[in-house]
């Protein structure tokens, strides 16, 4: 190792869509009618030993792996390459998805409506260009810096989507302070920021703005955590912009609660692997059994509706149709998939050890003391334990891989631990 000092540089830049550009995270089509809150790029690069590390996070429901290799592209002249960038999404039910690819058996479940579907790849076209200016800004703006860090138990503003429990997992906080005195406080916690529900058609960040608004320093960014089973459906009082303001101010303190008065020290090096982790597609069922289905649980929903059931076990019972219909739709399309290749890196930096996953992960898969960023490097949807497929619980029907996945991705996440270790005793 060298004495080349560490350096850090930070920048953002929107990405709020135009009226008329389809929103994602709910079923059905959903053009934006304006904004309520910007979305933005944010991109931080850290340069080591002569080489760039990119963290971007993008104010979308997720990242499909086309969309990650065209990010790529655009920003390989800044010295990034792929192996050193990380591309992930905040999952706000308020913007379109990042879903841009067109061809293979999984494009027509990812994929947005077909409506508006013109407007949708030009927006997309606007995100990547974006995404090169943020990078571009933020390797010229490289400097030295000093970090400090801290875990907290998770902010209360999400729990446990089908029983309302507390969540487990850990709220990270990484905060640098550059030679000029800039603040970046990045933050990593589980939940669905899904505050507004889908009869919101204004873009926004959900919560996670609320937070930012409120965080002192020159930028803030969400990772979200293994956030596949935990969301804010008993936690909110409302669907409401001012609810995500409230919850914001909840998460908010958090973090700054965990830094308290931490010092700040120099940092340690970043060191990481870059893999595949293969995994085998789930069993699909004849489009008849996914018909019948979807008519029962859309019946079931149906029937509550008209027996005046509360707004809570109304939505709970629509996300069971929103499954059925996904399950459809895996019927209709995943023939002649033979696996799943689902891209990980995983990194220790600071004294934090990390990983990345392409979907969204179960929090009570998480291993203890790896903090996760989600949502990152593609989209490989749910990734769930054993027990959601006993529960026949809506993320398991929305899942991609076979059950036994989650398990074993979580298995070779373990050993790339280790060997990460193991290379740098």
């Amino acid at each position: 190792m060298s004495n080349i000092p560490m350096k850090i540089g930070f920048s953002k830049s929107d990405i709020t869509p135009s009226p008329g550009v389809t929103l994602g995270g709910y079923a059905g089509y959903r053009p934006c009618s304006g904004t309520h809150d910007p979305l933005y790029c944010k991109v931080v690069v850290l340069e080591q030993e002569e080489l760039r590390y990119c963290l971007m996070v993008l104010d979308l429901v997720c990242v499909d792996e086309a969309l990650y290799r065209r990010i790529a592209r655009a920003v390989a002249a800044l010295g990034i390459e792929p192996q050193r960038l990380i591309v992930s999404a905040i999952h706000t039910h308020a913007s379109p998805q990042g879903v841009i690819s067109s061809e293979g058996a999984l494009a027509k479940v990812n994929c947005s409506a077909e409506e508006g579907y013109p407007e949708f790849l030009a927006y997309m076209e606007t995100v990547i260009h974006q995404a090169e200016v943020a990078c571009q800004t933020a390797v010229e703006s490289l400097e030295t810096f000093q970090v400090r860090t801290a875990k907290s138990s998770t902010p209360p503003v999400g729990s446990e989507r089908h029983t309302g429990d507390t969540p487990g997992g850990d709220l990270t906080v990484i905060q640098f302070k550059t030679e000029s005195n800039k603040l970046l406080t990045l933050y990593n916690f589980p939940c669905h920021p899904t505050v507004l529900g889908p009869d919101n058609s204004l873009a926004s960040a959900d919560f996670v703005g609320g937070i930012e608004d409120l965080l002192e320093g020159d930028m803030a960014m969400f990772l979200n955590s293994a956030a596949g089973d935990i969301s804010t459906r008993f936690t909110r009082q409302e669907s409401s912009f001012a609810e995500c303001v409230r919850m914001g101010q909840i998460a908010a303190k958090h973090v700054q609660a965990a830094l308290g008065d931490l010092p700040f020290a120099q940092p340690t090096p970043l060191k990481g692997i870059h893999t595949t982790v293969t995994l085998k597609p789930r069993p699909i069922v004849s489009v008849d059994i996914a018909e019948a289905e979807l008519q029962e649980r859309t019946a079931k929903w149906e029937a509550a509706k008209d027996a005046g059931a509360d707004a809570t076990s109304l939505r709970l019972l629509k996300t069971f149709v929103e499954g059925a219909w996904v399950n459809l739709e895996f019927a209709k399309s995943m023939v002649g998939i033979q696996q799943l290749d689902l891209p990980v890196t995983v990194f220790t930096f600071a004294g934090l050890e990390f990983s990345t996953i392409p979907g969204e992960l179960f929090s009570t898969l998480q291993p203890e003391g790896l903090s996760i960023i989600a949502y990152a490097n593609g989209y490989f949807r749910y990734i769930c334990p054993e027990e959601a497929y006993e529960a026949n619980h809506y993320e398991a029907m929305a899942a991609i891989a076979a059950r036994g996945g989650g398990e074993l991705l979580i298995q070779e996440i373990q050993q790339l631990r280790q060997q990460l270790q193991d290379n740098h005793s």
